[in-house]
């Protein structure tokens, strides 16, 4: 066996927010999945259940409502609007 096929690398993870529908008693939630690859072009995948991605969102949460907060003012300033 080859190097890169025991190279096994994060190909990508993907969260997203998913309605729930009355008609099947589904609820809103997170959910996703977590794909993995290696140089021979072979990857493997698994699901992100709703309470995994909690957990991520939670990890996440600082940084996402900082950058939230760095948008909104560079918003503010392209636009020229007042501080408030």
């Amino acid at each position: 066996m080859s190097e890169n096929k025991e190279a096994w690398r994060l190909a990508s993870i993907k969260i997203e927010f998913k309605k729930g529908y009355s008609f099947n008693n589904s609820v809103d939630r997170y959910e996703g999945k977590i794909c993995f690859e290696n140089g021979e072009e072979e990857s493997f995948s698994f699901k992100v259940r709703p309470e995994m991605a909690a957990d991520y969102i939670s990890i996440m949460s600082k940084d996402i409502v900082r950058a939230a907060e760095s948008l909104g003012q560079r918003l503010i300033e392209s636009l020229k609007l007042p501080k408030e």
